[in-house]
């Protein structure tokens, strides 16, 4: 199981843009994520910063199963229009970036053991 978290920046003035749209999510979208292999995904954001945590059985398999949609890729490019490269913050010019699990409470069995 593969659980990924994503930071991205938004354009100070695209927050609301970008909240707005997640609000209305377009049915078809939710499809797509879900035949894809998307368990489960959460979007946080805390002022420009936009954290969102996806669930997949497989995340490479998932996304490139997405990627394949025309709706998929419409919805991205128009987000990707919102978000911003931080290289100050993030040292990189990458705008999508994925984060290093480096621990799991999963990982251990109830007595605090790893598993």
């Amino acid at each position: 199981m593969d659980i990924i978290c994503e930071l991205m920046r938004l354009k100070r003035e695209n927050v609301k843009d970008y909240i707005d749209f997640h609000n209305n999510t377009w049915p078809e979208l939710i499809k797509i994520l879900r035949d894809a292999g998307f368990i489960e995904e959460y979007i946080y954001i805390l002022d420009t910063l936009v954290i969102v945590i996806m669930k997949c059985e497989n995340f490479r398999i998932a996304l490139a199963k997405a990627e394949k949609s025309e709706v998929f890729m419409k919805w991205r490019a128009i987000v990707k229009k919102w978000i911003v490269s931080d290289e100050l913050f993030f040292h990189t010019k990458e705008i999508f970036l994925n984060l290093q699990p480096v621990w799991r409470l999963d990982s251990f069995d109830r007595d605090g053991f790893l598993k």
